[in-house]
This record gives C-alpha cells, structure tokens and sequence, in this order.
C-alpha cells in the first residue's frame, strides 16, 4: 500500500498510509521560509475546515500531521483495475491579517492512498475473519453463542470481510450449550460503525424471525434450510447507505436459544418471504402472518438470549 500525493508549487511533500488517511506536511509549504500554520492546513473542501479530525496538527520538527479515517473528510472511493483508491484535497487556506493583507496564496493538493485489491498473504500468517462482539450477558468468552461469516457453499468460515456490492453475505449463527436447545433470531440490524443504536440504521430482520428485507427488495435474502436445530443460516445481499461516503458495514442480531424443540409461535419463527407470501423454515407457515403487522413480544423466561455484533464488512463498489 501507498500513500501518492501530487504536489503543487516547489516544496517536497511526504505522506504516509496506514490503515487511516495518515498526511505528513513540511511547515514550510512553499519552500520560501514562511511557515504555514497548521489551522491554515485541513483535509477535505471548505465544510471540513473546522473538523479537528481533518485539521493539522503540529507534530514537531517543522512537520505537521492530518489523521483521518479513509473514509472521512470527504475521501471519495475509485476502484481502477486493481487498487482501491481514495482520493481528497489538502487544502492550504492562508490567515487573513488583521489589515485584511495576506502574504501567500491558497493551495489544493489532490492526495491518494491506493490499496491493492488481492493481497498476498504468508501461510505461516493467518487471516482473521470480521470480529465478534458479545452484549455483557456473558463473561468474555463465555458465551454459548457465535456469529460467523461463511464461505459462498457454507463448508467454511471465511476469513476475508471484504465483499462488492450485491453481492451476497453468508452468515450462521449457532448454539453450543451443554443442553439440547433450538435456535432462533428476532432481530438483526445494519449499521455504519459496532453501536447497532447509531444512525443511519436498517433493520433487516424484525419481529421476531421475519426476514423483512426479501419483502423490501433483497433478491436473495433468505433463511437457508435447517441442518440442524441449534443453528441457522442466512444470506444477504451487500448493500450500502445512500449518500454516505462510509463503506463500512456492522451486523448485529439478537438471538435466542429456546427449549420448544418442536413448537413453532409468532415468537419463534423463521419467516422467509417467497412469492409475495410468508413461509416458516421450520413449516406451520401460519404464525409467519405476522410479519404483516406487529408479532408478540411475549417470550419464555427458559430461553437464553443474547446479542451479537459482526464486523466490520468492507463493501467495495463494482466498477
């Protein structure tokens, strides 16, 4: 990965990338003695210029520092062959005296951080799959449940978190509790950062097991057949937020693990919506009718439940 910055006027420039935007600037921007000040530096146009996050810092020895998050201060995001690239202006904005006299011009300078698609990864180095977060429920690592990303045929988890945009999302959740429970999911939620309360937020499956984003256009959103009762799989299709420049994707689902092995309810329910209409994996396709309305919020004080946050997926436009 590199960070290429194009610089304009005579001073040297010299930039770093890290997993955030990373911007080094010299103080003397000009070559010509005059040291900017670092309030007169910032990220992004002229909206930005009051946010610490995309201002200069003074970071000693005649340099200053910027850093961002890729995706912040209005980084726009290309995919050319193989690189991932963002883009944005450092934008020079003299003070303005108190005599209303200025001694240098404005400046913008197109910078770039470039990431290759594929990356090459020793053997000996081992990928690691989005991260999980369990809700307080249970002691770190104590909890029964799990929420994995799996491969396109489920034979595996998959150890990358990067996807294009529509292109599915394999996802299983399971139990491994001593004792013989059946799974099931009453919600889960999309959202741009781990908090599932922040927004923009969007709920794709609601009400207690009713996959509502089949019904909202998600052509291949659906709970797959049962392999077994402890578990559940499902599939979605990647998507973003309109008219958000964030390309980061959390999943976090409220699950539970029940004792009715063999009783299907309006609490518990696994509601796929085919042809117009609602089906239950687990058959008795009547308590799915409604996910047309509001379902009852009654649930057993037996069954064990938990949160479980997944991510972050990165979702990377088609070209």
């Amino acid at each position: 990965m590199y960070f290429s910055p194009y610089c304009v006027g005579p001073a040297e420039c010299s930039s770093g990338c890290l997993a955030t935007g990373h911007d080094h600037n010299g103080a003397d921007f000009y070559n010509n003695g005059r040291l900017v000040s670092p309030q007169e530096l910032f990220l992004g146009d002229a909206k930005y210029w009051k946010n610490k996050q995309c201002q200069a810092v003074d970071a000693g020895d005649g340099e200053y520092v910027i850093e961002a998050d890729l995706h912040d201060c209005g980084s726009k995001l290309m995919v050319i062959g193989n690189n991932f690239i963002y883009s944005n202006n450092l934008i020079l904005s003299p003070v303005v005296g108190s005599l209303g006299i200025t001694r240098a011009t404005g400046a913008v300078v197109p910078v770039s951080c470039h990431y290759k698609r594929v990356h090459t990864v020793s053997s000996t180095v081992p990928q690691h799959p989005p991260s999980v977060s369990i809700s307080s429920e249970f002691a770190m690592g104590s909890s029964p449940f799990s929420l994995k990303l799996k491969t396109d045929d489920w034979s595996a988890e998959k150890y990358s978190n990067t996807v294009y945009l529509g292109d599915p999302l394999h996802l299983e959740v399971s139990y491994s509790g001593l004792d013989q429970r059946k799974l099931f999911i009453d919600l889960c939620v999309a959202t741009l950062t781990a908090d599932s309360t922040s927004v923009p937020r969007y709920c794709f499956i609601e009400n207690h097991g009713c996959f509502v984003d089949a019904r909202d256009g998600g052509l291949n959103s659906v709970f797959k057949p049962r392999s077994m009762t402890s578990s559940l799989q499902f599939q979605f299709d990647a998507f973003l937020f309109q008219d958000d420049l964030r390309n980061t994707i959390f999943v976090t689902c409220e699950v539970k693990a029940t004792r009715q092995l063999w009783k299907s309810s309006p609490t518990n329910k696994v509601c796929n919506y085919i042809n117009s209409s609602w089906k239950n994996v687990d058959g008795l396709d009547g308590v799915c009718q409604c996910c047309k309305g509001v379902c009852s919020k009654l649930t057993s004080k037996d069954d064990i439940c938990d949160t479980l946050t997944l991510g972050p997926f990165i979702v990377i436009p088609r070209k």
